[in-house]
This record gives C-alpha cells, sequence and structure tokens, in this order.
C-alpha cells in the first residue's frame, strides 16, 4: 500500500519526530511504501522523505508548513491513504483520498498560541472520518469534545527501540535522572529537592538533568553538589547514559496535555532497567504495572519518592529494575504501535 504521511515536526532534530520516525520505519518494514512529507533531514530510514520548508515564526510554522503542502497535493492524492498531523488539518479537504489523522499531543503552547491551536485541532478532529491518540485517556478526551466516534480512533501510545535503549551495569551510587524538555511547568524544578533530602538521609545519590528548557539555568545556579545539567543529547548518547542511571523521573504535573500522554521518556526508561518515580495523574500510570512505577499525588512527590528511594537496599533495587527491563521487553515494543497503525490504516 502506498502511504504519505504529512507532518509539520522537524524531522531528525525535534524530539517529538522520535514517534514518527520509529512508526513510518516498522510501516515501511511492513511492506508499505512509506512517503513523509515535513521539514529536517531523513538518515538511514526505510520510508521516502520529501523535505518541507518551514517558517521559523512561532505561530506561523504548521501554517507554513501546509502551504507548501498544498503546493504537492497531486502528489499526496497518489497515495493510497494520507496520514496527516492535526496542525494540517486545513490541508485534508484538497485531498481525495482517504485521510487519517495523526495526534500525538493536543496544544501545549500557552497564551494566545494555544487559542489559536486549540481552533485548528478542533476543527480538525470534527472534520476527521479516522484518527490516532496515544492513549486511551487521549481518545476518551477527544470523543467528548469533538464527537468522533471512539471506534474510528486508534491508540497508539510511545514504544521504545529495545536494542538501542537496554539495562547496563549499574554502581553503588543511586544515580537519577531526567532527560527531555526542561520547563519549570513540567515540575523540574523540584528534581534537586529529591536529591537534596536522599543526601540529608545519608543515601549516596546524584541527579543527572539532560535537555533544553526555561528552567536550564536556574538548575545550574543551583550548583548542588551531584547535580549535573547538560544541554540536549544524541538519542544514542542518552540510550547509554539511561544504562548507568537507576531512577528515571515523570514530574510533569496534573494538566491538561499530561494527562492524555504517553511519555516516551517513560518508555525509555523501562527498557533501560530503571525504576520511575512521577506524579500521579493518568498520562504517567501504566495498567498491570509493578512496583518500579511510583506514582505519587503532587504534594506529596518529594517526600514520598525520597522516602521510598532512601529504604530501598541495592538488591530490592536491582529486582525491581529487571521487572521494569522485563515489562518493556513484553509490552513496550514500538511494533505494538505500528501494528495498530497498520490496522487503522487497513480498516
Amino acid at each position: 500500500m502506498k502511504i504519505a504521511w504529512a507532518s509539520s515536526r522537524v524531522l531528525g532534530s525535534d524530539l517529538c519526530s522520535t514517534s514518527q520516525i520509529q512508526l513510518a520505519n516498522g510501516l515501511a518494514n511492513k511492506g508499505h511504501e512509506v512517503t513523509f512529507y515535513s521539514p529536517g533531514h531523513s538518515l538511514g530510514n526505510e520510508f521516502k522523505h520529501v523535505p518541507v520548508k518551514r517558517s521559523n515564526v512561532r505561530g506561523f510554522q504548521a501554517r507554513s508548513v501546509a502551504k507548501e503542502l498544498l503546493k504537492k497535493s497531486d502528489e499526496l492524492n497518489l497515495a493510497d491513504v494520507v496520514l496527516i498531523d492535526w496542525t494540517l488539518g486545513k490541508i485534508a479537504s484538497h485531498i481525495s483520498k482517504p485521510v487519517i489523522v495523526m495526534d500525538r499531543s493536543p496544544p501545549a503552547d500557552p497564551g494566545i498560541l494555544a487559542k489559536l491551536q486549540w481552533r485548528v485541532w478542533n476543527n480538525t478532529w470534527s472534520n476527521a472520518i479516522r484518527g490516532t491518540t496515544v492513549s486511551q485517556a487521549h481518545r476518551e478526551f477527544v470523543v467528548e469534545h469533538t464527537g468522533t466516534p471512539s471506534a474510528s480512533i486508534g491508540v497508539l501510545p510511545a514504544g521504545v527501540d529495545l536494542e538501542l535503549f537496554q539495562s547496563g551495569s549499574k554502581d553503588d551510587t543511586l544515580r537519577l535522572v531526567y532527560h527531555g524538555r526542561v520547563d519549570v511547568k513540567r515540575g523540574v524544578l523540584s528534581l534537586p529537592m529529591i536529591l537534596a533530602g536522599l543526601q540529608e538521609a545519608g543515601v549516596d545519590a546524584s541527579l543527572h538533568i539532560h535537555g533544553e528548557g526555561d528552567a536550564v539555568e536556574r538548575l545550574r545556579r543551583i550548583g548542588m553538589d551531584g547535580m549535573e545539567v547538560t544541554n540536549s543529547l544524541p538519542q544514542d548518547e542518552i540510550a547509554q547514559l539511561l544504562s548507568t542511571y537507576d531512577v528515571g523521573f515523570l514530574p510533569m504535573p496534573s494538566d491538561k496535555v499530561w494527562n492524555l500522554a504517553s511519555p516516551l521518556k517513560r518508555s525509555e526508561y523501562l527498557a533501560s532497567g530503571l525504576v520511575v518515580c512521577g506524579i500521579d495523574h493518568t498520562g504517567h500510570r501504566i495498567k498491570n504495572a509493578g512496583e518500579w512505577l511510583q506514582l505519587s499525588d503532587q504534594r506529596d512527590f518529594i517526600r514520598q519518592t525520597v522516602d521510598w528511594l532512601r529504604n530501598l537496599n541495592r538488591e530490592e533495587l536491582a529486582t525491581l529494575q529487571y521487572d521494569a527491563r522485563t515489562y518493556a521487553e513484553e509490552n513496550l515494543s514500538w511494533s505494538h504501535s505500528v501494528d495498530a497503525l497498520e490496522s487503522t490504516i487497513l480498516s
């Protein structure tokens, strides 16, 4: 089957493009002819990539991509089915072939941008025949707000490359990590307090934060012993580092967007043999999770996390880490999401 995918994500440099690359490669490996239209560059992928120009001005980026894609509508209509990010909903009326809306996250920008984006999001879904979300909660949100039938929406949770992300050797220091967007609104400023609590309890611990965002400089100014803050790192380097860490954090608070999420970093933590500590809401929960997932009420996140970690000995931790990796192997391969996407396409 010929599949075209139109996206406003910058392929290869946007962290969120990881999911799209894995899904597109998975479809190609199943024998489909996949052509991906987006900004950015493709290296070593199984699908064909057609670069699309994008404005550098926030608020006009998706619009500029849609404008460029409209020029390629004849190409898109050569496919048997066309996948489009919800941000590009305006091009759907120019496509004669079946269209599937790809929603990896509802609007997350603040202020006036969010108001504009929510209008686009609503219009895209309201006119959709079929689409996909990243979680059951996300699907229910779409159904409630747009009236799209639940049966028309596939669920494609974030998976993980189990060959790239693997559990490695650990040492006696309890190594804590957060990676991804390092923004204040994501709750990252609570993490140094967890490290401080553990150190005060006599635990040999360190905290490693990798990423970009408005909280980076504030974290660096803390100047805390045992805390490392770096810029974003290449995926293969992140994978190598995660294999040596012990605990991954999901500090994102309860929020309209994060409550619907399927965080990619959660899957990467588990595949790397880390236990996970985070805020308790639907975006962080996992069905049939073991004790390797510790979620706390936001008000008690710091205290409960410190108390739980300080009372874990290395043997207990190693057992939970083994169980986390086993769960990832059985449940979090990208193949599950690729199968679900293929099923949605074929239907």
